[in-house]
């Protein structure tokens, strides 16, 4: 009698096991769920509610698509880019690389892709922004912005000082 408790036992275990690993393999595991929120949605309205702190200006001879906005450090940087995507480094579509881009797949409510925004700090001693976020054609066609650049307050353009200004200034000579 003990041995038929055990075999029945083992079998409940065993079907246990083929259910849930059945369950697993039909189910969409690979498919990213949505995370409830339209992504999209949130950053254009981030965009529409602070106007040119979210958004930035047009800078120099940069296209009307690419805009700037200033900060006082590359991690200000972040911490503002960050705040354009819901949930902000909670993000379920972050992926970080080595060289500290970070990607976000936006997606609507259902998980359907919506493109991706990402940022990139900048290597380079040359260019005048310390990071950008560059926007996929989708997010470019539903906000107007292929590139938000930031650039640090100290190389931000103002009367008779800035990076820019400099450039400017060696390109006129």
């Amino acid at each position: 009698m003990l041995t038929a408790i055990f075999s029945c036992g083992v079998m409940l275990l065993a079907c246990g096991f083929m259910m849930t690993t059945m369950t697993a393999c039909g189910s969409d595991d690979d498919e990213p769920a949505g995370n409830g929120i339209d992504d999209l949605a949130y950053l254009q309205k981030r965009i529409a509610n602070e106007g040119s702190l979210v958004y930035g200006v047009q800078l120099g001879t940069d296209t009307k698509d690419i805009v700037s906005r200033p900060v006082a450090s590359t991690a200000r940087a972040q911490e503002e880019f960050y705040k354009l995507i819901p949930g902000g480094s909670a993000h379920q579509g972050l992926s970080t690389a080595k060289n500290g881009t970070i990607t976000c797949r936006l997606t609507d409510k259902d998980g359907k892709s919506q493109g991706t925004i990402t940022y990139q700090p900048s290597q380079s001693a040359t260019v005048y922004y310390c990071a950008e976020v560059a926007f996929s054609q989708e997010v470019k066609s539903a906000t107007g912005i292929s590139c938000l650049r930031y650039v640090l307050i100290d190389r931000w353009p103002e009367d008779g000082n800035g990076f820019i200004k400099d450039i400017l200034d060696n390109i006129k000579q």
